[in-house]
């Protein structure tokens, strides 16, 4: 069993906890075996949990917010045990790569802004920088969020774990502002934009 396949065994395991405040135990097993073909965690994996979960359950549309935050911090869970097994090798063209996902991620925030109406982007900023100094992810690290509302790059940690965990974060975000259905339309236009300026590879690892 490979480290990709673990890591989503552990996460389904984890998303499975979430669910069980909501649906019976052969409800949440009914779903989460389903969830086991993936091959690894992403943004895209948690779209898809939660849509599967609120389509066949209906009932828990007004708990999605809820589960959806829960299912991220699951993942991101995952992710740290993840970071520390591949961070051990920073070669150069390993700190080159890293250097242009930091160019992509701010890239991708940037159009994140652009998509979004004035009331709105101010919104979805201020959420995000007050979510980002609550996670636990992000302690230690001092990132002003509400920069890029002055059309400013702000110092984020150059680390692929770091990026990660802040473009899922602002899907949650963006979620909460325009709703799951506007929110995934945006995130793909945003990947589009980014991979036209920066290698689809690269842009691919922040998603």
């Amino acid at each position: 069993m490979n480290i990709d396949t673990q890591s989503v065994n552990q996460t389904v395991s984890a998303m499975a906890v979430v669910l069980a405040r909501y649906l019976h135990p052969e409800e949440v097993k009914l779903l989460t075996t389903q969830w086991q073909q993936y091959s690894t965690v992403s943004v895209k994996m948690m779209q898809q949990c939660v849509l599967d979960a609120t389509r066949r359950y209906p009932e828990l549309q007004e708990y999605k917010s809820d589960i959806r935050k829960g299912f991220w911090n699951t993942m991101q869970t995952d992710h740290q045990q993840v970071a520390k097994e591949t961070n051990n090798g920073n070669d150069i063209n390993e700190q080159k790569s890293v250097s242009e996902l930091l160019q992509a991620f701010y890239t991708v925030m940037e159009a994140i802004g652009h998509q979004l109406a004035e009331s709105d982007k101010r919104s979805f900023f201020h959420i995000m920088h007050q979510t980002v100094s609550k996670e636990r992810t992000f302690k230690g690290h001092s990132i002003d969020i509400n920069q890029f509302l002055e059309g400013a790059q702000p110092v984020v940690p150059d680390n692929e774990h770091i990026l990660n965990n802040l473009v899922q974060l602002a899907y949650i975000c963006l979620c909460d502002i325009a709703g799951p259905v506007e929110a995934d339309e945006i995130l793909f236009q945003v990947a589009e934009t980014a991979k036209q300026s920066h290698p689809r590879a690269v842009v691919e690892k922040l998603f």
